[in-house]
């Protein structure tokens, strides 16, 4: 894809570390500034669920380098993802760090902004489309009317906190929930989410890989939900909508 981009305004100088936003999947979905900073990048290191075709964008001679961490299979450690944006960066290199869906969702930046901010390194930061943003427009059944609720939530942390994690609020609220990284542990969520009151016929959209062409979605209700994602064997990435 051969895209002209002139973006004089983002400083990405060498020895800086850019930590950006591939987007939920598609590559008609990275921002303008992304495909500016893929061009000029001396090192990219990117995570398992970026779409290989958005590094189309970078220089011939950029190093590329595979931080998965899926659950199943680890490519690298979190140390070793620091020790790499540190090296590289005072080898004064324009380092990108790639990571899926939108920095600020649910990334674990924060982790390497803090590790870089210690090592004095240099660090911007930008946004891009999130995964739950795909996943509404996918889906062609959900809008926002006026001033409504809406929850944002990991299901790691409902499952590993849920002493602490206030189910009663999410559900007592009125809003939609949207719960990232909740495949695993569906069966624990919805018994939660019904036994605090959701009505089990709430309608629940499931959308598995959102913006890329192996994207499926599944309409379904709360009570329904497991038995669907069992039978359809529904694995991750997939945002789960409730309402």
């Amino acid at each position: 894809m051969n895209i002209n981009v002139k973006q004089s305004n983002i400083k990405f100088n060498k020895g800086t570390v850019v930590i950006a936003s591939a987007g939920p999947g598609s590559v008609d979905l990275v921002t303008l500034n992304l495909i500016y900073i893929l061009k000029i990048a001396d090192v990219v290191i990117y995570d398992a669920l970026v779409n290989k075709q958005i590094l189309s964008f970078c220089k011939k001679n950029v190093k590329l380098i595979y931080a998965g961490k899926l659950k199943e299979k680890r490519a690298c450690t979190q140390t070793e993802i620091n020790d790499w944006l540190v090296k590289y960066s005072h080898e004064k290199n324009r380092v990108l760090r790639l990571k899926s869906g939108d920095v600020s969702f649910f990334s674990r930046a924060s982790q390497e902004i803090n590790f870089l901010k210690k090592n004095n390194i240099k660090i911007n930061i930008f946004s891009g489309i999130t995964s739950s943003q795909a996943a509404i427009h996918s889906s062609k059944k959900i809008f926002f009317n006026k001033s409504e609720i809406c929850n944002f939530i990991t299901g790691h942390k409902m499952i590993k906190n849920k002493k602490k994690f206030d189910y009663e609020l999410i559900t007592k609220n009125g809003g939609k929930i949207f719960i990232y990284m909740g495949v695993s542990q569906i069966e624990e969520i919805t018994k939660n989410l019904l036994n605090k009151g959701i009505d089990k016929n709430e309608k629940v959209t499931i959308v598995y890989n959102a913006s890329k062409k192996s994207q499926k979605i599944f309409h379904t209700n709360l009570n329904k939900c497991c038995n669907l994602m069992n039978k359809k064997k529904i694995i991750s990435p997939a945002i789960i909508i409730i309402k």
